[in-house]
């Protein structure tokens, strides 16, 4: 009765599945042994370079290359090479290795990567596994400015400059707008502006903000893809527009946007009641609403993209644009409060610092100079420059370790008479450099390029013969002449370039 059962258990022993499962079993060991005993000698290759076929801009600080094995960081390190030559730091954290720049990237460059050899972390001197070479392209952004022309059919509009695609100059805003005034993009793909329509610039006026592009597509890599997309206009062709606010019932003063171009805040002013003025907020998909605070005066969003800087009463206060609820809405406190700080002209990048100036009303000896202070976000303060005139605009460079400041200073004799200058102020030093002194009684404006290679200024002079009249000219000034001066953070006195434009804020685009 027992030997039945025994019989079909040796019967299903046989059966061809049983056996051709064996054998694919008993392979399976046999490479797994084998890939032991030898290694993996697949081909090492670059898997991913974060910055390929993209355009960077001075916010990019540094770019990752993925490999597909762990590799011997020496032998990366000593073969890698970028063309033009772009001087930075190595890390590594396990296939991915970081290069991060310790200048911001100079714009109107192509660069090439190539690694045309290296070794993987596993590789040994008589058994090294092969390795693909890698060669990666990448662009920094075009060298570009914006201004409102001042002559011809430049008059009162918005002209684009692109150096590094030959500077012929754009006209990107029709004739029947006057353009008052404008700010950047953070991708150079747009601007916005105010703008009244040209027959209606006498009386009161009623701006209405508009976005327009510039021409060019962005290309960034993926840490700012999401960046600056309201608005709902597709870059790529120059000139169009579309209005994003008009003053029918508040009129539109001052305007700022934000570094991340995602948030507008207009200073406006009630047509029929005076009385209600103050900052607006304005934000795409949402309805324009006032910011409740305290009216002020000058305003600036900071670096995060998420706090007002305002001039308030005796001070600047520090005011949190992003509000949860309704009831957060209407009980806006500051989150901080700078009394002795009359005005705020930059912040740097990190927001870790302000440059703000100091009209020392409180100093009985000084009470007829300006002082500009830089206030970090622990409190310390900086005296940097005092003068006898006044402190007109003051700029971080990109890496935060000078300061650039347009200042002015009163000139001997019975005449009052004020004489600009520009000067750099290496922070750890703190010893004023001047690069330029500019016409007496001249007007200007300056903005540094986002690369920190150079400043554009307007110089506006009143002619000899009839003060009424003006001259405006647009003037290059390069700051470094070496990559080394960049490193050690010491601009130098370069010749001025007079350029052949006539416009008013000469203005880098990021």
């Amino acid at each position: 009765m027992n030997f039945k059962p025994m019989q079909r258990l040796s019967l299903r022993k046989q059966l061809p599945l049983d056996r051709v499962a064996k054998s694919l079993m008993a392979g399976l060991v046999a490479a797994g042994v084998a890939l032991v005993a030898l290694g993996d000698h697949a081909t090492a290759r670059v898997q991913e370079f974060s910055w390929q076929a993209h355009t960077v801009g001075a916010e990019n600080t540094a770019f990752v290359i993925t490999f597909s094995r762990p590799m011997d960081p020496q032998s990366v390190e000593a073969n890698l090479t970028v063309v033009p030559e772009l001087p930075g730091r190595i890390s590594w954290a396990g296939r991915r290795m970081a290069y991060t720049l310790d200048i911001p990237i100079p714009y109107g460059e192509t660069f090439e990567l190539a690694l045309p050899e290296a070794r993987d972390r596993f590789s040994t001197e008589s058994q090294e596994a092969p390795f693909e070479a890698f060669t990666g392209t990448f662009q920094s952004r075009d060298r570009a400015m914006a201004y409102i022309g001042t002559q011809g059919d430049e008059t009162g509009r918005l002209v684009w400059v692109n150096f590094s695609q030959g500077g012929d100059p754009v006209i990107l805003t029709p004739p029947e707008l006057t353009v008052l005034d404008f700010e950047t993009y953070p991708l150079s793909d747009r601007l916005l502006f105010s703008a009244v329509e040209t027959a209606a610039t006498t009386g009161t006026l009623t701006p209405t903000l508009y976005p327009v592009t510039t021409g060019v597509t962005p290309n960034p890599p993926k840490d700012l893809q999401g960046v600056s997309q309201p608005f709902s206009i597709v870059p790529g062709e120059a000139g169009a527009l579309t209005p994003v606010l008009d003053s029918e019932t508040y009129q539109n003063l001052a305007f700022d946007l934000s570094p991340d171009g995602r948030v507008i805040v207009v200073q406006r002013v009630n047509q029929s009641d005076p009385e209600d003025f103050g900052p607006w907020v304005l934000r795409e998909g949402e309805d324009p609403h006032p910011l409740e605070t305290e009216p002020g005066g000058e305003f600036l969003i900071g670096p995060d993209s998420q706090t007002l800087l305002m001039l308030q009463g005796q001070g600047t206060a520090v005011i949190p644009l992003e509000m949860e609820t309704d009831a957060e809405r209407t009980s806006s406190e500051p989150l901080d409060f700078l009394p002795e700080f009359g005005r705020v002209f930059d912040i740097s990048r990190d927001g870790s610092e302000a440059a703000m100036v100091d009209f020392n009303q409180n100093d009985p000896e000084r009470r007829f100079t300006e002082t500009l202070v830089v206030v970090s976000n622990q409190g310390d303060e900086q005296e940097l420059l005092t003068v006898t005139g006044a402190i007109l605009n003051a700029q971080f460079d990109p890496t935060a370790r000078i300061v650039y400041v347009l200042a002015s200073e009163l000139l001997p004799g019975e005449a009052y008479q004020e004489q600009p200058f520009l000067a750099a102020i290496n922070l750890e030093t703190q010893e004023p450099l001047r690069l330029l002194s500019l016409p007496p009684q001249a007007r200007a404006a300056m903005s540094l390029s986002p690369d920190g290679l150079a400043a554009l200024l307007e110089v506006t002079v009143p002619s000899a013969d009839n003060p009424n009249v003006f001259s405006v000219q647009t003037v290059l000034l390069p700051l470094f002449t070496t990559t080394e001066e960049r490193l050690t953070g010491t601009p130098t006195q370069t010749e001025p370039q007079v350029l052949p434009y006539s416009g008013l804020l000469p203005t880098w685009l990021p």
